[in-house]
């Protein structure tokens, strides 16, 4: 071997700051809690707002009015002495025994005890 130019070895690269080699976290976190804020609405949203019905309620078919029957309401008139009823009226006597509502109770029947008793398998035990 023969003894030549001295070589050079390469330098050592030189060490990056820490600045240079991290990125700016900013935009990320604001991305970030942008998201966080649509989840978190999107729950208190499910969670406030009533289930809307599985299908809509079928209409009720209108009946014309000649087929709808309305029942008159029943008007009592006391009259005076002398005065009549007016025609077609149904006249009640005041003397007439009033109509009379019995009620009754009826104590239930005390509920019978039935005891079951089964296996760990689910069979019953006679």
């Amino acid at each position: 071997m023969e003894p030549g130019p001295p070589t050079r070895q390469p330098a050592a690269p030189a060490v990056p700051s820490a600045r240079a080699t991290r990125a700016d976290p900013t935009g990320m976190r604001i991305i970030l809690g942008a998201g966080g804020l649509v989840a978190l609405s999107a729950l208190v949203t499910a969670i406030v707002v009533p289930p809307a019905p599985a299908s809509a309620p079928a209409p009720i078919p209108a009946a014309s009015p000649a087929t709808v029957a309305r029942q008159r309401p029943v008007q009592y008139i006391q009259l005076a002495p002398g005065q009549s009823p007016p025609p077609g009226a149904t006249v009640i006597d005041a003397k007439a025994p009033k109509p009379v509502t019995i009620v009754t109770r009826v104590p239930a029947p005390t509920p019978k005890t039935v005891v079951i008793r089964t296996t760990q398998s689910g069979k019953v035990i006679p």
